[in-house]
């Protein structure tokens, strides 16, 4: 997870992908569309150009958004703050190994 040492449980049912976790933010800084480090692995990339991926509630302003060749974008500010994290999307990759 961008800005986090945590990570985010990534489960696939059919051609629907859930995201799910909570993650404590290391940082704090405004995002206006920077990309990210990190990327959606294959299998569960989006079908649609910047698809919201990934939410956070609790003290953040941040959302991630995915493209079907795994680039996350993030947009808003992580606050440094721990934060619940959900996704739904549709993808049309293969279904993993």
């Amino acid at each position: 997870m961008p800005y986090s040492r945590d990570s985010v449980l990534l489960t696939r049912i059919g051609n629907i992908c859930f995201m799910g976790g909570n993650v404590k933010f290391d940082q704090s800084g405004e995002n206006n569309y920077t990309k990210a480090q990190e990327k959606i692995p294959e299998g569960y990339r989006p079908v649609s150009v910047n698809t919201p991926v990934a939410v956070f509630g609790g003290n953040t302003t941040f959302i991630c958004y995915g493209e079907a060749n795994g680039t996350v974008t993030m947009l808003g500010n992580p606050n440094s703050a721990y934060a619940g994290c959900t996704g739904v999307w549709r993808t049309a990759d293969p279904v993993p190994a």
